[in-house]
């Protein structure tokens, strides 16, 4: 009921942010439509020509048909889209109920946040809402299974390209999986992390029981399943262990010992920068004694005549 309600206000958002915008021209391609503002029109007609090719990866990496039509909305305006997407990391957003895909050209029209790749990553999200309903799929499997799916890529910008996972590893400040099961942390902190997990733990799924387990997951949540039964009747362990061994593989693979090697040219530079520092200060200091002892020498010297 909450996704739903989600959905509403989304679409909401984009009725009443359109409505007030300039006018939206259309462009009709093979089994899609674009919307888009004027000074998009390349931008148009580039995603109608790549969407035949990406649909067809699609079909073939989940196995299910892409049989709706998907209307795409290109936005030139940065502040109207930020508006919608209620956040300013956010480059695109679905909205499965309408097959509606968001996307802030602003944000797209340069590497690394390709248009295209997004626009596969979206797609990706409208199948699986497509198939399965929205009580079914939690967000982080939607969102991990998308970003799996893509190669990847993601929806969000990463300022800097942090990695909040290892760092939540670490800091033993992971998110539960309940946590990020109908939405995401709206602050940016935790909306990074919450789209990190959501990978991690879809490639954990992938790399230790195989493609084929994550997509008889997917087909059993297409059939009305719980994703708890789906997990456990596809991977013969339950949910909760099945987060437990992903986190304690996450604690393995993010040791401090590994975190301190993969930095272990800083840390040499910094230690040789300090030791530097410390024998520059050493130097003055003696050099300071030494001037003093010098000056005592020579008043010394002087009162003696």
């Amino acid at each position: 009921m909450l996704k739903k309600l989600l959905y509403i206000f989304l679409i909401l958002t984009i009725c009443t942010e359109l409505a007030g915008a300039v006018e939206l021209l259309q462009y009709n391609g093979p089994g899609i439509i674009i919307r888009y503002e004027p000074p998009l029109e390349n931008a148009a007609k580039k995603i109608s020509a790549a969407y035949p090719e990406i649909r067809n990866m699609i079909e073939d990496k989940i196995g299910w048909r892409l049989e709706f039509i998907p209307r795409v909305i290109l936005i030139h305006q940065r502040d109207m889209f930020r508006r919608m997407a209620q956040n300013d990391l956010i480059t695109a957003f679905a909205v499965p109920g309408k097959n509606h895909i968001v996307m802030d050209y602003s944000k797209l029209d340069r590497k690394p946040y390709d248009l295209q790749e997004t626009f596969e990553h979206e797609l990706y999200h409208l199948l699986l809402h497509h198939q399965i309903s929205a009580q079914s799929i939690p967000k982080w499997l939607d969102e991990g299974v998308a970003q799996w799916a893509s190669g990847g890529i993601a929806d969000i910008m990463n300022p800097g390209g942090k990695d909040i996972l290892k760092q939540a590893v670490l800091s033993e400040n992971l998110l539960p999986l309940k946590d990020i099961t109908l939405r995401f942390p709206g602050h940016s902190r935790g909306l990074l992390l919450a789209y990190q997990e959501s990978k991690s733990v879809v490639e954990f799924i992938v790399h230790e029981y195989g493609e084929e387990k994550l997509l008889s997951i997917l087909n059993s949540l297409k059939e009305g399943k719980s994703v708890e039964k789906s997990v456990s009747e596809n991977l013969s362990i339950e949910l909760n262990m099945l987060e437990q061994n992903w986190q304690q593989s996450l604690k393995r693979k993010y040791s401090w010992m590994s975190y301190f090697a993969n930095r272990i040219y800083w840390i040499i530079f910094f230690a040789a920068a300090l030791v530097t520092l410390i024998g520059y200060l050493r130097f003055r200091r003696r050099l300071k004694k030494y001037r003093d002892e010098e000056e005592d020498s020579i008043l010394n010297e002087g009162d003696d005549i």
